[in-house]
């Protein structure tokens, strides 16, 4: 009896003690799951904001770009990391993305092949950071090692190196970049493009887009554009030019130029454009030296379709052969459809400045010092009556008259009906000399027979000056007598 009481109690204490085991064996695994929950790091996407086609890290103080396994599967047209604290950018995993921002950092340092795993990047921005010219060398953009050499990043077409702090390139920076079509360079203090700068610019076969605009530029290599076969855009502006970069003649495949912010005085024969056939879109804004266009300056551009030239303070002369290419066959303008010359200290538009003036598609005029004599008839009572309202809309209300004096203030298309007088050279006023002159000739036909009388009678005496006498009142009454000895 007592054996079987025993074995009963027995058995209870190891059914009481499994079921503790698998309570604490229980607990614990939670508590391992847990501190396993705590100490993983975040996913990517719980700090930024993932879409299906964009993943936003911006503005968000971040000082690196999350370790590989943060980063979830992901599949983007853009990934962007702008306004960050990043200065170390380290190798990316393995991402599908078309266009990364790395911009508006203070990144001074790159990883070797930081890019290499990245699938289909066809855009990097890079721009706005610190990047030294030491520091960024061609490793950094090796694509993935074969048996023979290194994969260049043969997706990436658009590379922005904007606003850094690169003095010079490596010649060999883009070699594993062999299909880049657009380089922005612009905002680096470059100064001049030494050899190694040149070759590195020159080694970019496929390159459609350049901005070197704002690198203290005052010159060109001679060579610079001998290899830009494709080269169609080029930003030239707010560098130091005073004359037209001569190597502008080898971008024969040239089509929009910028050169505002160039202190460039006169454009004319001397200082001409070269022969670019190709350039449709001219950019001539900003100017704060430009004095005048003259003769000849844009004879050579063929096919430019949009003219620019506002902003130039100092601008008040373009000749009537500025775009006119004189042949042997005759004068040959371009096909001219935008033109903006406004906010310029202009005083007449030339005739003859465009070819088919009906066949323009814009106009800009306004903001200029006009003159409205008859060297700008044309403009005031052929173009603007019969294109005015087409080219310009409401604006051509707003261009007034700074001269001659009977006309300032008037507006340009109020005067069209008017046969406007010519300017003296000495800026004198025609239509005030007349009366002048019939006042003159009054005066002299009075002054005249009143000075006669007055003489007659000073002769007579009847005039006195100084001091008189009674003798001498009585002397001019007195007639002499006649002498008998004289007949």
């Amino acid at each position: 009896m007592h054996i079987r009481v025993a074995i009963v109690l027995f058995a209870a204490f190891l059914l009481v003690k499994c079921e503790n085991d698998s309570r604490n064996v229980t607990s614990g695994s939670v508590a391992s799951k847990t501190n396993n929950t705590a100490t993983k790091p975040a996913s990517l996407c719980t700090v930024c904001t993932c879409t299906d086609t964009y993943v936003n890290c911006s503005n968000l103080a971040l000082e690196n770009h999350f370790e590989n396994n943060q980063w979830p599967n992901v599949t983007a047209k853009e990934i962007s990391f702008e306004n960050n604290h990043l200065t170390h950018v380290t190798p990316f995993p393995r991402i599908v993305v078309e266009k990364l921002i790395l911009r508006k950092n203070h990144i001074t340092t790159i990883d070797y092949r930081t890019f290499k795993e990245l699938v289909n990047l066809t855009e990097l921005d890079l721009s706005h950071n610190q990047l030294t010219s030491e520091l960024l060398g061609p490793h950094i953009f090796e694509g993935k090692f074969s048996p023979e050499a290194y994969e260049p990043l043969s997706n990436l077409k658009v590379l922005n190196l904007a606003d850094n702090l690169l003095h010079w390139l490596h010649q060999s920076i883009f070699e594993h970049l062999v299909g880049i079509k657009v380089l922005n360079l612009s905002g680096n203090p470059f100064g001049v493009f030494d050899y190694r700068t040149s070759i590195a610019i020159s080694s970019l076969s496929y390159l459609e887009e350049l901005d070197i605009s704002y690198c203290q530029l005052k010159e060109l290599p001679n060579l610079q554009f001998h290899h830009a076969t494709y080269l169609r855009k080029l930003n030239l502006a707010g560098n130091q030019f005073a004359v037209l970069p001569r190597p502008l003649e080898e971008a024969k495949a040239l089509e929009y130029l910028r050169l505002d912010f160039n202190p460039i005085r006169v454009i004319d024969r001397v200082n001409a454009f070269p022969s670019l056939k190709k350039l449709k879109e001219l950019s001539l804004c900003d100017m704060p030296a430009l004095t005048e266009i003259g003769g000849g300056g844009l004879s050579e551009l063929i096919a430019l379709e949009n003219l620019y030239v506002q902003n130039c303070p100092k601008l008040d002369r373009i000749d009537e052969y500025a775009i006119v290419l004189k042949t042997s066959e005759g004068a040959m303008w371009p096909p001219l459809k935008k033109l903006i010359v406004k906010s310029n200290a202009l005083r007449y538009l030339p005739m003859l400045l465009v070819g088919r003036w009906d066949k323009l598609e814009e106009l800009d005029l306004g903001y200029n010092r006009w003159s409205c004599d008859c060297k700008n008839q044309y403009l005031i009572g052929t173009v603007l009556p019969q294109y005015g309202e087409k080219l310009m809309g409401k604006k051509i209300s707003d261009l007034t008259c700074s001269a001659p004096p009977e006309h300032a203030g008037k507006t340009l298309i109020s005067l069209a009906d008017r046969h406007l007088r010519c300017l003296d050279i000495y800026n004198a006023r025609p239509e005030k000399d007349a009366a002048i002159l019939v006042g003159v000739l009054i005066g002299l036909l009075l002054a005249i027979p009143v000075g006669l009388v007055l003489f007659v009678l000073w002769r007579r005496g009847f005039l006195f000056c100084g001091l008189q006498g009674p003798a001498s009142y009585s002397r001019a009454f007195y007639k002499r007598a006649s002498n008998d000895d004289d007949i």
